[in-house]
C-alpha cells in the first residue's frame, strides 16, 4: 500500500512542480515583477530568483516522478512549500494585493486568505512524500 500511496503522490506532486515551472521558464520578466510585487526580496535578488527558481522546480520535479533522489528532492519540495506559504502570509499579512504566480505567471488571480489552504495542501503531500520514503541505512563504508 505505502509503494502505490508513494507512487500517486510522485506523479501528483512532481507533476505540479513540473507544471508550475513551465510558464515561468518562458516568462521570466513576467515571473520577476510578481516576486518583486511580494516586496521580500533586494532588487538585486528579484531577477536571479525568477531565473533559477523555475529551473529549480522543474528539475526537482522531474527527479521526483522518476525516483531520483527521492528523499531528497521530497525534502527540497518541503522547503519550497514552506518558502512560498511564507511569502503569501507575509503579502497578505502587510496587506499587499499580488497574483500568486503560482502556476502561471499569466493568471490573474489574486491570492487571499482562503486560498493558502492549496498551498498547505501541497505541504502536506510533500511532507507524506518524505515520509513514505526510505532512508537509505546501507551506505558503502568508506576504508
Amino acid at each position: 500500500m505505502k509503494v502505490w500511496i508513494q507512487r500517486v503522490l510522485r506523479l501528483i506532486i512532481g507533476g505540479i512542480f513540473v507544471y508550475a515551472s513551465l510558464d515561468k521558464i518562458v516568462r521570466p520578466d513576467r515571473l520577476a515583477e510578481i516576486i518583486m510585487n511580494y516586496q521580500i526580496l533586494p532588487f538585486d535578488m528579484v531577477n536571479i530568483s525568477a531565473i533559477w527558481l523555475p529551473y529549480l522546480e522543474l528539475l526537482v520535479g522531474v527527479f521526483v516522478i522518476t525516483r531520483v533522489w527521492l528523499r531528497a528532492c521530497s525534502l527540497l519540495l518541503i522547503g519550497l512549500s514552506f518558502l512560498y506559504i511564507s511569502a503569501i502570509l507575509s503579502a497578505l499579512t502587510r496587506h499587499i494585493p499580488l497574483v500568486c504566480g503560482c502556476f502561471s505567471v499569466s493568471s490573474q488571480s489574486f491570492k487571499t486568505w482562503g486560498s493558502l489552504w492549496q498551498e498547505f495542501l501541497l505541504l502536506l503531500g510533500c511532507i507524506l512524500l518524505w515520509a513514505t520514503t526510505r532512508k537509505n541505512v546501507n551506505l558503502p563504508k568508506l576504508s
